[in-house]
C-alpha cells in the first residue's frame, strides 16, 4: 500500500511539472508573437512617416521651383547638416531636380531613407 501512495505522489508531481512546462512554453510563444508584432508595427509606422516626409519634400520642391529659389541640382532635407534643416522632417529626404527639357519641364526625383536618424 505504501508503494502505491508514493507512486500517486510521483505522478502528481510529474503532471504539475509538465503543466508548468507547457505554461512556460505557451508564455514564451505569446511573448515572441507580441515582440514580432511590435517590430513590424514600428517598421510600418517608420515607413509611413518617411512617405509623408517625401511628400512634404515634394511640396517644398514645387514651391521653391515656383518661386524661383531653387534651381537644378540635389537638395537634402533632414534635421542637421543638410541643405534645408527642418525639425518636422524626421528622415533623410533627397530631392534631385533635373534640367528643364525643351518644353521647360523638369524631372523631380525624391528618395527617402526611413532607417536614417541623425
Amino acid at each position: 500500500m505504501v508503494k502505491f501512495n508514493t507512486y500517486k505522489k510521483g505522478v502528481a508531481l510529474l503532471m504539475v511539472l509538465t503543466l508548468i512546462l507547457v505554461v512556460v512554453i505557451l508564455a514564451n510563444v505569446v511573448l515572441s508573437i507580441i515582440s514580432s508584432q511590435s517590430r513590424l508595427t514600428h517598421h510600418e509606422v517608420s515607413r509611413i512617416r518617411a512617405y509623408y516626409a517625401a511628400r512634404a519634400g515634394m511640396i517644398l520642391a514645387f514651391d521653391r521651383l515656383r518661386t524661383g529659389t531653387w534651381g537644378t541640382g540635389r537638395y537634402t532635407l533632414c534635421r542637421a547638416n543638410c541643405n534645408v534643416t527642418d525639425p518636422d522632417i524626421p528622415y533623410l529626404v533627397i530631392i534631385n531636380i533635373g534640367d528643364p527639357d525643351p518644353r521647360g519641364i523638369r524631372t523631380i526625383t525624391i528618395t527617402t531613407d526611413y532607417t536614417y536618424n541623425p
